[in-house]
């Protein structure tokens, strides 16, 4: 899968809040659990699209966020 499809995936089963919320803050070790869960959804995946899909979900799911925050006010 490519990095797109994969950050596709992870917001749609995850959502932008529950990602922000293991991932938010930017720690590394922080994401530790979603990316185990990441080898078992893409077991022929290389590490490097899955970490570039990981990213790119962040950044959608922080994005989607920030357009809601925007919305509030």
């Amino acid at each position: 899968m490519t990095p797109v499809e994969i950050a596709k995936t992870l917001v749609s089963l995850e959502g932008s809040a529950a990602l922000t919320e293991v991932c938010g803050s930017g720690r590394k070790g922080e994401a530790a659990a979603v990316r185990v869960v990441m080898l078992r959804m893409f077991p022929d995946t290389g590490y490097d699209d899955l970490e570039a899909g990981l990213q790119l979900a962040l950044t959608i799911a922080r994005m989607d966020q920030a357009e809601r925050e925007a919305a509030r006010h």
